[in-house]
C-alpha cells in the first residue's frame, strides 16, 4: 500500500568547527549528529534525528528496516516493536521522530496536531551558550555571550560553567548579573562538573545572585543509578534543572519521585519521541513541577522540539514566568543552520509554533548530503 513505509535511510553528519569550545570537561572540534529518514510508497518524507555515538548509526539502519512495509499511522504499535527489541533509546528517538513526522505529512497536520493540539503558538526562546572557548578566557567570553544573545532578540540565556574553581567563576557570574539588565533572566548549566559540598558553595551564591536555576550541577551516572545525589541539593533555595539523560517514562517516574529535580528537562532525541516527552511533561505537571526540554541539536531536533514546547503543559493555573522555554543552542552547528530550507527563528525573544504539516520544516537534501559523511546500511 502506497501509505506504507517504503524506504528507510540513516546518515551520518559531522563538519568542523572554526573553534574548539564546549562545557567544563570537553571541547568539541566538530558537530555531528545522526539523521534518518523514512519514505512511503507516495513519497511523502518523514525526518528524524539523534545525538551521535558510537554504534547509534549501525542501531539505528537495523531498527529502520523493521519500519518497511509498516504504516506510519500504527505508531504506538510500531514502536512498542522496537523498544522490546533495543534498550537504545537515543536510536529509537530518531525514529520516533520521523514516524511522526512522516504520519503528520501524510495527515496534513502537525506534529502538535497528532498529540491534541497546540496550548501555544510561539514559545519563548533562552540562548544556550556552547561554552568555553580555546584561547579565551570566561571573564571576557561569558559577558560577550550574553551581550550578543540579548542584541539578537533574547530574553534568557545560559552559560556553561565548572571548568575552574568558584573562586575564579563566582567574580565573573558577578560582573555577568551586574552589566545585564534584569529583566534578562540568567541560567548556568555545569554539565555534572561539582562535587556535592561544591554545587552547593555554587548554588548559595546563584541564589544571591538571582539566577534562575541550575542545571546539572553533579554527575548524571555512577553506580548504576541515574542522576545519584540530587536529592542533597534540596538545600538550596534555588531550582535545580535535571533530566536531559534519562532514556523512559520509567526513570523519569522515579527520579522525580525521589525528587531529584524542580525543573525536569526530557529530550526528544534520547527520552523516545515527542510522544514520550508529553508523557513526561504530563507526569512532571503531576507533581508540581515544570518542565523545560532540552535540546541541543539540528533542525530537525529544533524543530521536533518546538511541536514538544508547544504541548508542555503549564505548571500553573495562569501562563507567564514559569512558562515552558526553548533551549536554542548557540555553538556553530551547520545542522542546524543549513538543513532547514526555511530557518526557525527568535523574533522578539520567541519561536513560533510551525502550523505546517509535520515537523513543520522543508529539509534541504542537497545541504544535508553535503554534510553526510557516511550512509550507513
Amino acid at each position: 500500500m502506497s501509505d506504507r513505509i517504503a524506504r528507510s535511510e540513516v546518515l551520518i553528519l559531522r563538519h568542523q568547527v572554526s573553534v574548539p569550545i564546549g562545557p567544563a570537561a570537553v571541547s568539541y572540534t566538530h558537530r555531528e549528529c545522526v539523521m534518518v529518514r523514512l519514505e512511503d510508497g507516495d513519497g511523502h518524507v518523514g525526518w528524524g534525528e539523534t545525538y551521535y555515538g558510537p554504534g547509534i548509526g549501525a542501531v539505528a539502519s537495523e531498527l529502520g528496516m523493521m519500519l518497511h512495509g509498516q504504516a506510519p499511522s500504527q505508531a504506538r504499535r510500531l514502536l512498542d516493536g522496537l523498544h522490546e527489541t533495543c534498550a537504545d533509546s537515543t536510536a529509537i528517538s530518531a525514529w520516533a521522530i520521523a514516524i511522526d513526522d512522516l504520519r503528520g505529512r501524510q495527515l496534513g497536520v502537525s506534529v502538535a496536531d497528532l498529540y491534541g493540539g497546540r496550548r501555544r503558538d510561539s514559545v519563548r526562546a533562552y540562548a544556550s551558550s556552547g561554552g568555553y572557548r580555546d584561547g579565551v578566557d570566561p571573564e571576557t567570553s561569558w559577558c560577550d555571550d550574553v551581550r550578543t544573545a540579548v542584541a539578537d532578540g533574547f530574553t534568557a540565556c545560559k552559560l556553561r560553567i565548572g571548568r575552574f574553581s568558584p573562586g575564579r567563576e563566582i567574580p565573573i557570574l558577578e560582573r555577568v548579573r551586574a552589566e545585564t539588565d534584569p529583566a534578562i533572566e540568567l541560567m548556568v548549566d555545569a554539565n555534572g562538573a561539582y562535587s556535592l559540598p561544591l554545587a552547593v558553595e555554587v548554588g548559595r551564591a546563584l541564589e544571591r545572585l538571582s539566577f534562575r536555576w541550575f542545571e546539572e550541577p553533579l554527575i548524571r551516572f555512577r553506580g548504576g543509578m541515574s542522576y545519584p545525589g540530587y536529592e542533597g541539593l534540596s538545600v538550596l533555595d534555588i531550582p535545580i534543572a535535571a533530566g536531559e539523560g534519562l532514556q523512559s517514562r520509567g526513570a523519569f517516574a522515579s527520579f522525580i519521585a525521589r525528587g531529584g529535580a524542580d525543573i525536569v528537562q526530557p529530550d526528544v532525541a534520547i527520552c523516545g519521541g515527542v510522544g514520550e516527552a508529553v508523557f513526561i511533561a504530563e507526569l512532571a505537571a503531576l507533581n508540581g513541577r515544570p518542565c523545560v526540554p532540552h535540546a541541543w541539536g539540528g533542525a530537525v531536533l529544533l524543530a521536533a522540539t518546538v511541536q514538544f514546547a508547544s504541548l508542555i503543559p503549564e505548571p500553573s493555573e495562569l501562563a507567564g514566568a514559569l512558562s515552558p522555554l526553548l533551549e536554542v543552542d548557540r555553538f556553530e552547528n551547520r545542522m542546524r543552520t543549513e538543513l532547514a530550507q526555511v530557518p526557525q527563528e527568535v523574533v522578539d525573544g520567541r519561536v513560533a509554533v510551525p502550523t505546517g504539516p509535520g515537523l513543520g520544516i522543508e529539509v534541504d537534501e542537497q545541504a544535508l548530503r553535503r554534510l553526510a559523511v557516511a550512509v550507513v546500511g
